[in-house]
């Protein structure tokens, strides 16, 4: 690999992506619409693979790799390549598969960073080596088992009291953790949510009970199987991507070569047209994946939120979580949600390791575990899976992912909350039972009804 001595001030620029669109339609708690920006630059933020945050994450587990295979080769981190980082991920015996499969697309998100110095050749090396690398097939088998958290971990009725009873009975400090930790954690218990998404979630309806969460596990780019897109996202996406060309002072032709370059930079360097109908063709396919990536981004516009009615029990426990979180970070820039976060988790092993004598530690992660198996036990596998934010509602989603309903309370209807009888929910749901309906056959678009190729190729500019 060529030396890259720009490589640590790429991983910063790689990750400055706007975030996914707000909600559109002006519900409240939603951000206004942002105001259409030049095509080209919507390509460039619409082609990244990932969001700004897992972005990172995979840039710091990239040259965290880099770095162990140079130690243990003893040579200079510029001179590793990327095939050799498949190779040690292969021989590795002391990661499970799926952190495997972690470092695995991150290699392959590096490999198709332009700004990170690879020759040609070793980046369409990494990235075929990277592709054909499968875990579960490849590689060394695990012998080393590290301490990991289990999949689809609870909370038991009978240990909560306990960690309560630690928390309650902790030494007070300045920040207050364990009081703070005690109300997130029954908080999460009542109301499903994942920890991250409590740093925007806010009450929609407080006389009602609506709680309104972000959906923060949507993804950026369409899902390969995704066929049928109704023809109201496909209008409204030809209509954005004509509007913001309208506003680019850019080639339209040259703004086609660029995403071309994104979507695939080996295969991009490579390719020549012999004519115009050849190029035609070319920009009429690359325009379809435009006009497929912007329905997608207004599909996960309406996605953006999720409303849950909570059970009159637990308002007061969600209110107090609320209010101190808020305080908290009212205190000064110093104060950040991770800090908070972080205070927290540290205060709920701490209470653990006072409750149990046996080595069980809990996280706030698994309250939402615990709020599954009491959706679950009170409405369902569907309704569950609603309530979580997953917007197919598949059963099989909580019953690979989270506690069953055999691991509910004993009064589970005192704890677990509801889908929310709000606009932005029925949308939603009319949504689902549309795509839902086009999956079992009844109506799915054809290509030629979805898409009208011709006439794209036959005008390259709007």
């Amino acid at each position: 690999m060529s030396p890259a001595p720009n490589r640590s001030l790429s991983i910063e620029l790689a990750t400055q992506s706007r975030p996914v669109l707000p909600p559109l339609g002006g519900q409240p708690g939603s951000n206004p619409i942002p105001p259409l920006e030049r095509l080209g630059d919507w390509v460039e933020r619409a082609n990244q693979p990932v969001n700004r945050n897992t972005a990172g994450q995979y840039g710091r587990i990239f040259f965290m790799l880099v770095k162990r295979l140079a130690e243990e080769l003893d040579i200079d981190p510029d001179w590793v390549t990327p095939v050799q980082l498949v190779e040690q991920l292969a021989a590795d015996t002391t990661l499970a598969n799926t952190t495997k499969n972690t470092y695995r697309a991150a290699i392959i998100w590096a490999c198709k960073q332009p700004n990170f110095g690879f020759l040609d050749g070793e980046r369409r090396a990494g990235l075929e080596a990277a592709c054909a690398f499968n875990p579960r097939k490849h590689g060394a088998v695990r012998e080393i088992v590290r301490n990991a958290r289990a999949s689809a971990r609870a909370i038991p009725e009978q240990d909560l009291r306990p960690i309560l009873d630690a928390l309650i009975s902790a030494h007070p400090s300045a920040p207050a953790w364990p009081k703070k930790t005690a109300y997130w954690l029954m908080a999460g218990i009542a109301t499903g949510a994942r920890p991250s998404e409590w740093a925007t979630a806010f009450w929609f309806d407080r006389d009602r009970r609506i709680l309104r969460l972000p959906n923060i596990k949507l993804k950026k780019q369409p899902a390969f199987d995704w066929h049928y897109i109704p023809k109201e996202l496909l209008s409204r996406a030809d209509a954005d991507l004509r509007a913001m060309a309208a506003v680019d002072t850019e080639d339209f032709s040259d703004v086609l070569d660029a995403a071309r370059r994104q979507a695939d930079p080996i295969a991009a360097t490579t390719v020549h047209f012999d004519n115009d109908e050849a190029r035609q063709i070319a920009d009429a396919a690359t325009f379809e994946s435009l006009r497929r990536q912007r329905a997608w981004e207004l599909r996960n516009a309406g996605l953006a939120w999720r409303d849950i009615e909570l059970v009159p029990t637990t308002v007061s426990a969600v209110e107090t979580h609320l209010t101190l979180l808020r305080e908290y970070l009212a205190g000064g820039e110093e104060r950040t949600f991770d800090k908070y976060y972080d205070g927290c988790r540290a205060a709920l092993r701490s209470a653990c390791e006072d409750a149990f004598d046996d080595g069980r530690i809990y996280s706030l992660y698994d309250a939402r575990s615990t709020a599954s198996a009491n959706a679950q036990a009170s409405f369902g596998p569907e309704r569950a899976a609603e309530i979580l934010g997953h917007y197919m509602a598949r059963k099989r989603t909580v019953r690979n992912n989270y506690a069953g309903a055999d691991r509910a309370f004993r009064r589970s209807g005192r704890f677990a909350p509801n889908v929310a009888d709000t606009q932005n929910q029925r949308d939603q749901a009319a949504d689902r039972a549309a795509e839902q309906f086009a999956r079992a056959g009844e109506g799915s678009l054809s290509p030629s009804e979805s898409y009208d190729f011709g006439q794209i190729a036959a005008t390259p500019r709007f």
